[in-house]
């Protein structure tokens, strides 16, 4: 996800006109970014290392390397982009699921199908990615997502606290709630939690309300627009 928390799609396809038909599709979806084109299969690899792609819809008939190798490359990269084949033949469906494609949508593209597509890109890659890539000092790691309790938001960073560490993340709130929802509840505008965490919910001395969080030494603020969603699942009723 991009700072607006909008996915990044990339288009490959060697004929311009459905390039620019497919261009124009996904920037009319107010979620979704186009971070890129490329009509040369031999320069998809290194464009998706650059630009890293939530998504890359991807033609399979093409000059040279076909879709169906690199899509197969593509499971090298880190993380790995979501493979949506968008082609006129569909005796293609049962390689594409072969290689891990999210879906298979045949040519002429409607825009409601292409709708459906990429609103399986999120789950699909919340099934891949089961970590957080973060900072601790100098270092760039791995955290996993079963360690992580809380991220808040510090400056033009997000702090991510682990059961064991504290680091940063470039990535913004936003994104981390669009792809992570179903783990992290949105508590206050500075932050979020594990959802599988909240230990209590309180109010300060200041009359702050405040939710404790189990396995950090962690008390955020709790906003008055997210209080009752925090009470239902900390009462098991949400």
């Amino acid at each position: 996800m991009d700072e607006a928390g909008r996915m990044r799609v990339m288009i490959v396809d060697d004929e311009p006109p459905a390039v620019e038909r497919l261009s124009a599709m996904v920037a009319a979806f107010s979620d979704c970014r186009v971070v890129g084109c490329e009509s040369r299969p031999e320069r998809v690899l290194e464009r998706c290392c650059r630009l890293r792609p939530d998504a890359v819809l991807l033609d399979v008939e093409m000059p040279g390397t076909s879709g169906m190798e690199i899509a197969s490359r593509l499971q090298d990269l880190d993380p790995v982009p979501a493979v949506i084949f968008i082609t006129a033949h569909d005796q293609y469906a049962v390689d594409a699921f072969g290689v891990e494609a999210v879906d298979y949508v045949v040519k002429p593209v409607r825009e409601a199908r292409l709708r459906q597509a990429l609103e399986r890109v999120p789950s699909a890659r919340r099934i891949e990615q089961a970590w957080v890539s973060a900072r601790i000092g100098e270092r760039l790691v791995r955290i996993p997502l079963d360690e992580i309790r809380a991220f808040t938001a510090e400056g033009k960073c997000t702090l991510v606290h682990a059961v064991h560490a504290q680091a940063v993340t470039d990535d913004p709130l936003k994104s981390i709630e669009v792809e992570f929802g179903d783990r992290f509840v949105r508590i206050h505008r500075n932050a979020l939690a594990s959802r599988h965490h909240l230990k209590s919910l309180f109010t300060d001395r200041a009359d702050v309300v405040r939710v404790e969080i189990e396995g950090v030494d962690l008390q955020p603020e709790v906003s008055r627009r997210n209080h009752t969603q925090v009470k239902k699942l900390l009462s098991g009723s949400l």
